[in-house]
């Protein structure tokens, strides 16, 4: 089962990366029909991804995210599922989505490289949990963060290209940066949710099963507690406020750099009790 497991990671990655090209190419030359075949490349992969998956899960007795090349995979598998519900939730936009979803499945194809590599000690064939990590909350926890995260990411790539074409404003309809603003707002509002529950509420509750408290201010609880603190701040300036464009878009840059060294800068730079392996 890991040997099928392997041939299914492979693929999904070169789906991923193939899918990336023809987004590339198709914005490049302005063919539709190149952009539908990266669509299909990149459901195609996250299809095939998801049944790795499930043979690891069904192996493990558990969601496959207890150390940091599984955690990869998932994050993998993530973007790639993101990026495909917006284009569906967004139908009408999917010429803008075009480099959001070439973005997207290269961040796929380089956590599952990244998962493979010896960087990260590769992936070995599931192995008994420590006491901490035996919880259905912690899957919980892991899962419902990490699409939240997947959301974010698209978010991220869209705010990234709204700023890059908004030094070039001259050349590039208002049409175009509008509909990327749109987007980002759209990812993170469908992503909040999850993260919320995720990160915070599971993620609190895991905390009392495996520790004895709600909280204790751990640098990953931390960390988390900001990411969220400047979501909710971008949704407070965006529906209250009504701010839009290059104001909110640095706010989602930030919120998702934030999200990323929650997830791997914390677990290398600052020691904690979320310091697994």
């Amino acid at each position: 089962m890991d040997h099928i497991q392997g041939i299914l990671f492979a693929l999904a990655a070169a789906g991923y990366f193939v899918g990336a090209m023809l987004y590339v190419l198709a914005t490049a030359l302005r063919r539709t029909p190149l952009g539908t075949g990266g669509t299909a490349l990149l459901a195609g992969g996250l299809a095939l991804q998801s049944v790795a998956l499930a043979l690891r899960g069904l192996a493990a007795g558990t969601l496959p995210v207890t150390n940091t090349p599984e955690t990869l995979v998932f994050y993998g598998w993530v973007f790639a599922l993101g990026y495909i519900a917006i284009e569906r939730l967004d139908r009408a936009d999917r010429e803008v989505l075009r480099p959001v979803g070439a973005f997207a499945g290269l961040l796929a194809c380089a956590a599952l490289a990244l998962a493979s590599s010896p960087l990260t000690g590769g992936l070995s064939a599931p192995q008994p949990l420590v006491p901490a990590l035996r919880s259905h909350w912690l899957v919980l926890h892991v899962s419902l963060t990490l699409v939240g995260e997947g959301f974010f990411a698209v978010a991220f790539v869209s705010s990234i290209l709204y700023l890059v074409r908004e030094r070039a404003a001259k050349r590039v309809g208002g049409d175009s940066q509008t509909r990327l603003d749109r987007i980002s707002y759209r990812a993170i509002v469908v992503g909040f949710p999850f993260f919320t529950l995720g990160a915070l509420f599971f993620g609190a509750v895991w905390a009392k099963h495996a520790w004895g408290r709600y909280w204790g201010w751990d640098p990953k609880e931390t960390f988390s507690l900001v990411t969220w603190l400047v979501y909710v701040l971008y949704l407070h300036l965006r529906v209250r406020r009504g701010w839009r464009a290059k104001r909110v878009a640095w706010v989602a840059v930030i919120g998702f750099l934030l999200a990323l060294f929650t997830f791997a800068g914390v677990n290398y730079l600052v020691r904690g009790l979320h310091s697994y392996g």
